[in-house]
């Protein structure tokens, strides 16, 4: 069965880069601060792979955010 994503989810990589960039970290950087693969940080970013919410919650963790502040903040994407 094919995985189907969502605007949610693409919204939600948009923000994580986003945010990211703003605290100038390479993707290498935030793998090693949430200890996740850069490969997949590279991956959700191009939004080719959605988190789960242990992941998600992570990924906030490292960015020193909440995670209700980057699902907020992705929500509100308008495409």
């Amino acid at each position: 069965m094919a995985q189907t994503k969502s605007f949610l989810s693409d919204a939600f990589s948009q923000v994580v880069k986003r945010h990211r960039e703003k605290r100038k970290l390479s993707r290498a950087a935030l793998a090693e601060k949430s200890g996740l693969h850069q490969t997949y940080i590279g991956l959700l970013e191009r939004g080719e792979r959605s988190p789960n919410l242990d992941t998600a919650k992570a990924i906030a963790k490292a960015l020193n955010i909440s995670l209700g502040k980057l699902i907020t903040e992705a929500e509100q994407i308008q495409k």
